[in-house]
């Protein structure tokens, strides 16, 4: 099988099964994010999951930004 992709083999191919425990997808001001939970349970987000165009030049939601948990609660 052959991935064209240009997402690090890291996060295709994880090696521990809770990489992906920590993972979740949120809805953050009506926003689908796919976020990481860190040691602080603080969101990290990993991925815009929205089909909306504006969504991705929306400078509130870049990839690594970190969401506190006490906001998305």
């Amino acid at each position: 099988m052959i991935l064209y992709t240009t997402m690090p083999q890291e996060l295709i191919f994880q090696t521990e099964e809770l990489e992906y425990e920590k993972q979740k997808v949120i809805e953050y001001e009506g926003v689908p994010l796919l976020v990481e939970m860190n040691e602080n349970h603080d969101f990290r987000i990993l991925r815009i999951m929205s089909s909306d165009p504006s969504h991705y030049m929306d400078d509130r939601f870049c990839p690594g930004m970190i969401l506190s948990n006490r906001l998305y609660s």
